[in-house]
C-alpha cells in the first residue's frame, strides 16, 4: 500500500505543516503562490488515503493505535481539504462554511501548521514502537 516507507504521510504532514508555519510568516516568512499550497496539500491528501488504506489493510497491531491512526489521518484530510478550499477558493461543501473562516485570522494558520508538524512528527517518532 504505502509507496517507499511505512511513514511516508508523517513525512510529507511534517513538510506541508512546515509550509504553513512559514505562511504565517512565524518561523521563516515565506509566501507563495496559493496553487502551490494547494498542489502540496493535494500531494498529502493521497498520502492520507495510501495511510488509512494501510491501517486497514494491516490489522495486527493494537485496534485503539488504528483508530487513533484513522481518526488522526480524517482530521488531516478535513484540514487539508481547508487549505486547498482556501487557498484556491474552491468551493468543498461542509468544509467551506464550518472549517475556512477560521483561517481568515493567520494565528490560526500558524496553529493548523503547528498541528500538523507536531501530530505527524510524535507519529513519525511513535512508529517503530507500534509495529
Amino acid at each position: 500500500m504505502k509507496l517507499t516507507f511505512a511513514t511516508e504521510d508523517c513525512v510529507v504532514g511534517i513538510v506541508v505543516g512546515f509550509l504553513l508555519v512559514m505562511y504565517a510568516g512565524k518561523l521563516y516568512p515565506l509566501k507563495l503562490s496559493p496553487y502551490v499550497y494547494a498542489l502540496a496539500f493535494a500531494v498529502f491528501i493521497v498520502f492520507i488515503f495510501l495511510d488509512i488504506l494501510h491501517e486497514f489493510s494491516d490489522l495486527s497491531t493494537h485496534p485503539g493505535f488504528i483508530l487513533f491512526s484513522i481518526v488522526h489521518s480524517l482530521v488531516d484530510l478535513a484540514l487539508s481539504l481547508a487549505i486547498i478550499s482556501f487557498f484556491t477558493g474552491w468551493n468543498i461543501p461542509y468544509i467551506t462554511s464550518i472549517i475556512v473562516p477560521y483561517f481568515q485570522n493567520e494565528a490560526m494558520i500558524l496553529y493548523a501548521g503547528i498541528f500538523l508538524v507536531a501530530g505527524n512528527l510524535l507519529w513519525l517518532v511513535m512508529y517503530p514502537f507500534i509495529y
